[in-house]
């Protein structure tokens, strides 16, 4: 049985391949031993940048949609909840992403922004910006926190629970 292969499975293939021709060829000819480390942060690495100069997933029907609600103001979390809003920007360079963390009662308790060189695809900045909040939640151990964000396709593809598979599967 075949199945269909997405463009970013060929990706992911064609970069273990460079990287298992590159690394043979360092321990062949240079005498360079490889870090198993080493080899998958290259791996990854290669796939993320040229993962950018992939189209982006197809956008889901409206049917598929649940019910959008479009908040024209800033909505305080429940009451001990912190809420952190992520956005993100591409410029010819790289994109950058931010986020503010605020408490129910609406002060900002924290906020920051990071840039990723070479990343210009919209749809991987604002993965990577949900990224960057989910990492920061994970790495202060906090609970009980709402993460939002204005790109309707990560936000679905996040509250669903991303696949490894899918094309936001490996930044996430």
């Amino acid at each position: 049985m075949v199945s269909e292969t997405s463009p970013f499975h060929i990706l992911q293939c064609v970069c273990l391949l460079w990287r298992i021709w590159k690394s043979r060829n360092e321990v062949t000819f240079e005498f360079i031993q490889p870090h198993v480390r080493s080899l998958a942060r290259q791996f990854y690495n290669q796939v993320l940048e040229f993962s950018s100069l992939l189209p982006p997933p197809p956008l889901p029907t409206r049917s598929s949609l649940l019910p959008i609600i479009h908040a024209t103001t800033w909505v305080p979390p429940p009451e001990g909840f912190l809420k952190i809003n992520v956005d993100a920007s591409v410029s010819a360079s790289g994109c950058s992403s931010g986020l503010v963390i605020r408490g129910s009662d609406g002060h900002v308790l924290l906020a920051f922004g990071l840039q990723h060189q070479g990343i210009v695809n919209p749809y991987l900045a604002e993965l990577l910006a949900f990224r960057d909040a989910i990492s920061f939640v994970a790495s202060k151990s906090l609970t009980h926190v709402i993460v939002e964000g204005d790109s309707e396709v990560v936000v679905n593809q996040v509250s669903q629970g991303v696949s490894k598979d899918s094309i936001g599967g490996p930044v996430l």
